[in-house]
């Protein structure tokens, strides 16, 4: 025999050898119960009630009669199947929907079904939640589509699947009851699945690369013949060569100072950074839940402004962004906004006969009852020449200082919320002449 038909034989006997696996027909089990008989699971579960298939596939004489505790295979393609529909928790800012090949208004409450595309605008975020519990967050510049989400009215495996298209999916995955339920994350370049944790996916065109950071729990990473088992605290990227190594992810930032009052006109928080952070992901919602978000942004210096807010109590959420594009482990702050600004304005001297007035002014800002005290001091000495408490007005005149040097501040005592705030303006410094 020449090496031609050597090899092609050789082929065709692989091909036979294969045969039988590629034929086969995904089956799923089922335990039989007290009372099943294969007529009443066919009306129940079978598409069409036909459950011939399932009685030749496991050679059952009486169809009436099952061993209870027994094993049955049922093809796959014959289950009855529940479609999982993602219920619109809360959004912000420009979010769109697409589905049927039509874009949707948006609202709280709608629920999208298998093949719909959400995508997010720039400090836009959308939360998705499932009937099971679990959560789906995308931050600003976001797309995912819905996969296939189905419950299996038979077994009652739950199986859902979703793909980033661009951007961020976080997940807070409620724990799989049963082994053969399914969570699964994919991006073009890779495959991520899980059977309950809190994880997020992301895929970057541009860049190449797919990342997911694992928060809580251990997430499968795959792509292609490559894959890592990621464990919490740790991320990996997928780029054309594979998977990386597991990644520590970067530490939840700190604050200075997290637990004061914000008063001033504009919110203000001073990071704690992680060495080498190469940007931060911030989320203001006025739920610990983060469901009515308010901002999604990102940061890159150290100082994060939030602008005006009402006051109120809110929750900020920050990560750092390292170099390998990897967001890192999260940190919640509670902090309570209470406006109550206070600026002193410069005094302003005047002669009325043979007296001079000086008449210190100050302005303030935000809700509440507010009472003042004034005091001057002379430089130099330890007791105030003026201390006055309980004004109502933002003004007050002194007469007859004798000439120095002197410095004086304001403080306004705010009765709001059912509780007081005081604050104090810096000293300032003012100079009488001879």
């Amino acid at each position: 025999m020449s090496w031609k038909r050597a090899a092609i034989a050789g082929l065709a006997l692989q091909a036979l050898a294969a045969a039988p696996a590629l034929s086969a027909e995904p089956v799923e089990s089922y335990v039989v119960r007290p009372g099943d008989t294969l007529y009443e699971l066919g009306r129940r579960y079978f598409a069409g009630g036909d459950y011939r298939a399932v009685q030749r596939l496991n050679r059952i004489a009486d169809p009436r009669r099952l061993k209870v505790g027994s094993r049955l295979k049922v093809p796959a393609r014959l289950l009855k199947v529940t479609p999982i529909e993602a219920r619109v928790a809360g959004f912000r800012g420009a979010v769109t929907v697409t589905a049927g090949g039509r874009t949707l208004p948006i609202s709280t409450g709608m629920m999208l079904k298998e093949g719909a595309v959400v995508a997010t605008g720039p400090n836009a975020f959308l939360r998705l939640d499932l009937p099971d519990g679990t959560h789906l967050s995308l931050p600003s510049q976001s797309r995912v589509q819905l996969g296939r989400m189905t419950l299996v009215e038979m077994t009652g495996v739950v199986r859902r699947d979703l793909q980033v298209q661009g951007g961020r999916l976080e997940s807070d995955v409620t724990p799989l009851r049963d082994p053969r339920d399914s969570y699964t994350v994919r991006t073009p370049m890779s495959v991520s699945a899980v059977r309950g944790t809190e994880f997020r996916v992301a895929y970057d065109e541009q860049a190449g690369r797919a990342s997911t950071e694992v928060i809580k729990g251990l997430v499968a990473v795959s792509a292609d013949h490559d894959g890592a088992d990621v464990a919490a605290a740790y991320g990996a990227v997928a780029t054309a060569d594979g998977v990386s190594d597991p990644i520590h992810l970067a530490p939840p930032p700190g604050l200075v100072q997290p637990g004061r009052i914000q008063d001033e006109q504009t919110v203000r928080f001073q990071l704690v950074a992680p060495a080498a952070a190469a940007g931060y992901q911030v989320r203001l919602a006025v739920d610990a839940g983060f469901v009515e978000v308010l901002e999604e942004t990102a940061a890159q210096g150290q100082e994060i402004a939030l602008g005006k807010l009402p006051d109120g109590v809110y929750f900020l959420r920050l990560a750092a962004l390292d170099d390998n594009g990897l967001l890192g482990l999260p940190a919640t702050y509670a902090f309570e906004r209470r406006l109550n600004t206070l600026r002193a304005e410069a005094p302003v001297a005047s002669r009325d006969g043979g007296v001079r007035r000086y008449k210190f002014r100050w302005q303030a800002g935000g809700l509440g009852e507010r009472t003042y005290r004034l005091q001057l001091l002379r430089e130099g000495a330890e007791a105030p020449v003026v201390d006055e408490a309980g004004l109502t007005m933002q003004e007050l005149t002194v007469t007859d200082l004798a000439p120095g040097v002197y410095n004086w501040r304001v403080m306004s005592r705010t009765f709001a919320g059912g509780g007081f705030y005081e604050k104090w303006t810096p000293l300032e410094r003012f100079e009488i002449g001879r």
